[in-house]
């Protein structure tokens, strides 16, 4: 096993060049309270809205209520209608699209696409660079932790390389 860097590896970068943690080196005391007043203002708006239509819809019939005129109501039947005309349609428009997706993928799968020779060559080399990269297979089954020192995991460019050699690229 060699630990020595790869000709492809050009640059190397440390975990702090990569942790954004600038959001938790701030106090947390204005933070918090800042995020608490906008998620109450937030729900204030939410729910203001659904009581006075919920109360408007329950009350349609007397006089006590929120709102009370009878094109309000006229529109909101009309609204209503026409979100379930919408609902049908993309419910109906998104199964005939996984209908037409599985019959398609049912097509594909009976589709060969790789060349048998060619990938049992391919698997064989792999195994074989495997094997001479972190030893035979019978001694890596039993082991219970493995090291790899840094530089000596497999890469792309390696076996890319290998089948480019045997002429299975």
């Amino acid at each position: 096993m060699t630990s020595q860097k790869p000709p492809y590896v050009v640059h190397t970068v440390e975990e702090k060049d990569v942790t954004v943690d600038w959001f938790f080196r701030r106090r947390f005391g204005p933070t918090f309270w800042v995020q608490l007043v906008l998620i109450l203002v937030g729900w204030f708006f939410v729910v203001l809205p659904v009581v006075i239509t919920t109360s408007a819809l329950l009350h349609r019939d007397d006089d006590t209520g929120w709102w009370g005129y009878h094109e309000g109501f006229v529109m909101w039947e009309i609204t209503m209608v026409f979100l379930a005309i919408l609902l049908v349609v993309f419910v109906l428009g998104f199964l005939a699209l996984h209908l037409l997706d599985r019959a398609s993928s049912r097509r594909r799968a009976h589709l060969t696409t790789y060349d048998d020779e060619r990938l049992a060559k391919r698997l064989e080399i792999s195994a074989d660079w495997y094997a001479e990269k972190f030893g035979p297979e019978a001694l890596r089954l039993e082991q219970r932790e493995v090291r790899i020192q840094p530089h000596a995991d497999i890469e792309t460019y390696e076996l890319r390389g290998r089948f480019r050699t045997y002429g299975v690229d």
